[in-house]
């Protein structure tokens, strides 16, 4: 998204970030994801947080508020997150999804501001990871080359009464 704020005008229309060691937001100390945000007449805007992911979730909070004509409210917001795992899980060991749908994933986390993902590759031999130059791991994992007679499946037989 590419959106003007600067115009040659003394300090207006600037984005400033700011990390500060001492934030707090309602009176209690911030988290390392916590900011602020405050967006003032002439396009001065100040991203304020304890870390740089602070940073971040206020940048993102920030494109959230850009309108279709690419101007941004008067505001002042204050935020920290209620919980501190805010996560995703992707299950990809029984079927494979393009670069592109995983990256737009991760960027849809972002706006949400979730800060974990798992990522589950593999399940039981099965690998679904393409490595080129290692085709040879997909040809021998990606088929169930499992004995029916494993410790499980063993247990189960019996007791069904089929062994």
């Amino acid at each position: 998204m590419n959106i003007p704020f600067s115009d040659h005008s003394g300090d207006s229309n600037k984005i400033h970030l700011v990390l500060s060691s001492d934030l707090k937001i309602d009176d209690q100390s911030a988290c390392d994801e916590s900011y602020t945000l405050s967006v003032k007449p002439k396009c001065d805007i100040t991203i304020a947080a304890k870390a740089p992911a602070g940073i971040f979730y206020g940048i993102q909070s920030l494109l959230s508020i850009v309108d279709s004509e690419r101007s941004v409210p008067h505001c002042e917001v204050s935020d920290r997150p209620r919980y501190s795992y805010r996560g995703m899980h992707m299950d990809v060991s029984r079927n494979f999804h393009p670069m592109s749908q995983m990256l737009k994933l991760l960027d849809v986390m972002a706006l949400y501001k979730m800060n974990k993902f798992h990522f589950h590759l593999t399940d039981d031999e099965g690998w679904r990871l393409e490595i080129p130059g290692l085709e040879e791991l997909i040809e021998v994992s990606s088929g169930n080359h499992r004995c029916p007679y494993s410790s499980l499946c063993r247990l189960y037989l019996l007791e069904q009464g089929s062994i």
